[in-house]
């Protein structure tokens, strides 16, 4: 079974991008602002909004980075890059120690993740805030699912940067 993206986190994911590239282009490009000469770096305004549009362009590209394609076969799972499809995990189901469901929030709501965990770490995650069949994807997945998770934004944030669970 292959993944299917809701057209509203793609939507969202290419305004992003399209918005960032903008401003980008705006500040550097249209306004004739060099950002590779030493000039440019040596106003305080200037390294100001070069380095917030930079972070902003960072920010944009590595949520675009973030978008994976999930494909659950009979034993394993396949997570590819939606972007750079060479760069892909295939695990066994029998790699993952167990799996978790945690609540993420939004200011538009509530959103289902699938956590899977090897040694007490979280290795890969499943939102249903990208995928409109994750409710197929997180039954295909035969990992031993231990429950839901309580933990705040903080928590899951460390968890993903890797913390222990």
């Amino acid at each position: 079974m292959r993944s299917k993206f809701k057209s509203s986190s793609i939507l969202l994911i290419i305004i992003i991008n399209f918005l960032f590239g903008i401003l980008f282009w705006a500040v550097f490009f249209k306004a004739g602002h060099n950002p590779l000469t030493e000039k440019f770096w040596a106003n305080e305004s200037a390294r100001i909004a070069g380095i917030t549009i930079l972070t902003l362009e960072t920010l944009a590209i590595f949520l675009i980075l973030k978008l994976r394609v999930v494909v659950v076969e009979k034993d394993k799972i396949i997570i590819k890059n939606l972007l750079i499809p060479f760069l892909k995990k295939e695990r066994l189901f029998t790699y993952y120690d167990y799996s978790k469901t945690i609540d993420q929030y939004s200011k538009v709501g509530t959103y289902e993740v699938l956590w899977l965990i090897k040694n007490d770490k979280l290795e890969d995650q499943i939102s249903s805030f990208n995928y409109s069949n994750y409710n197929k994807i997180k039954f295909e997945i035969k990992v031993k699912h231990k429950g839901k998770l309580k933990i705040n934004s903080f928590k899951q944030l460390f968890c993903e940067m890797g913390m222990k669970i």
